[in-house]
């Protein structure tokens, strides 16, 4: 006898239900029955006893209370007895009922997953009969022909195919797509091997991909020098990192973008110094709104570095130097129109350094004095 247990299909052990207990009716009216005999017989000794009380004068009381009390207690326990009996076979019929229930759900859910997991049945592909007796009757004819007819007919398919990948690679290779240019060639020598065409056809393939790629870094370094010269720098890495993507065998696209980055760091150390030049003469000749303009555009453009965190702390002074020497400039303006005895002119200026510069010294006297210009010019005016 084999040790093995028989294996048992998942399928059969989730479809077989449990065995499930339910109560007989017969059973549960026996005991009710039994219950009420059990009472009446209870109810008839109490009749019993007391009717024997009355009519016995002689017995002793205790008797007497023993004569009543005994059947009524045999009786009630009895019937508590019958009564819980039924309760319980009751609430087995209940859980019987619930646990029914929740196999068939059980079944139900075991189904449902069952047919999710059963893999969607392929559509039909649809044959078209003509077609397929055409190539039947193709296959026939091929295979009634002698060995010599069906080897001319097979070399003339492999010619023909061949011809076509081959005019195919070389409009790839004219079009200068050499990708797939090497992939008709690569399939056509895997298919039918390495000859002489094929190998010619490389040959030209790996000359125009030369002959492009030296084409394209002489153009990008051309393009490189123009950007270069623009200052356009971003522009320059990217074009160079694009030429470094394409070719990426080649030595020349990694000197551009070493050269780029070399390039655009002396330009900007260079720049750099120059600006802040600049802003020192600018400084020297008191010109200090152009100063404070250049300091401006050097922290924009170079926010990193000790120069430009020194500017950063010296920029108030700058632009409150350069506020107090526009007050003046207009200031100045207001006294060359009244010489010239352009009151309206001077009025429009005053009225800008009040607006622009409410809380300087030139606002406060020129409120004053406003009055007095307008009533020149109107006079003028008249």
């Amino acid at each position: 006898m084999s040790s093995e247990s028989e294996w048992v299909p998942l399928s059969s052990v989730a479809d077989e239900p449990l065995p499930t207990v339910r109560s007989d009716p017969t059973v549960v009216y026996a005991l009710i029955a039994l219950t009420a005999f059990l009472a009446v017989v209870g109810l008839a000794g109490l009749i019993a006893g007391l009717v024997l009380i009355s009519t016995q004068s002689d017995v002793s009381s205790v008797w007497k209370v023993v004569a009543v009390i005994s059947p009524l207690t045999v009786s009630l326990a009895a019937c508590g007895l019958l009564l819980g009996h039924i309760a319980v076979i009751r609430r087995l019929d209940r859980v019987s009922r619930h646990t029914a229930e929740v196999e068939q759900r059980t079944a139900l859910l075991a189904e449902q997953a069952a047919a999710l997991s059963r893999p969607a049945a392929a559509p039909a592909v649809a044959i078209d009969p003509q077609a397929l007796y055409r190539v039947l009757a193709q296959i026939e004819e091929t295979l009634l022909l002698p060995d010599e007819q069906r080897s001319r007919r097979y070399a003339a398919r492999v010619a023909a195919e061949s011809q076509k990948r081959l005019a195919d690679a070389e409009q790839f290779i004219t079009s200068k797509d050499f990708h797939r240019a090497r992939e008709q060639l690569a399939t056509l020598a895997t298919r039918f091997g390495a000859d002489e065409q094929i190998k010619a056809a490389e040959a030209r393939l790996e000359q125009a991909a030369q002959k492009a790629q030296a084409q394209d870094i002489e153009d990008t370094r051309n393009r490189l020098r123009e950007l270069m010269s623009a200052s356009q720098w971003d522009k320059s890495e990217q074009l160079a990192r694009e030429l470094a993507d394409k070719y990426p065998t080649a030595t020349e696209p990694l000197g551009f973008i070493e050269m780029v980055c070399r390039e655009r760091q002396v330009f900007e150390q260079r720049h750099r110094l120059r600006l802040h030049e600049e802003i020192q003469r600018f400084v020297n000749e008191r010109r200090w709104q152009e100063a404070a303009q250049a300091a401006r555009t050097f922290i924009t453009t170079f926010p990193i570095g000790q120069d430009s965190e020194a500017l950063r702390t010296q920029l108030d002074t700058l632009e409150a130097n350069a506020e107090i020497q526009t007050r003046q400039q207009l200031e100045h303006l207001i006294k060359e129109r009244i010489r010239e005895h352009r009151y309206w002119d001077a009025v429009d200026v005053a009225r800008r350094l009040i607006m622009d510069y409410p809380f300087s010294p030139q606002a406060n006297a020129l409120r004053s004095q406003l009055p007095r210009l307008e009533e020149l010019a109107r006079t003028q005016q008249a």
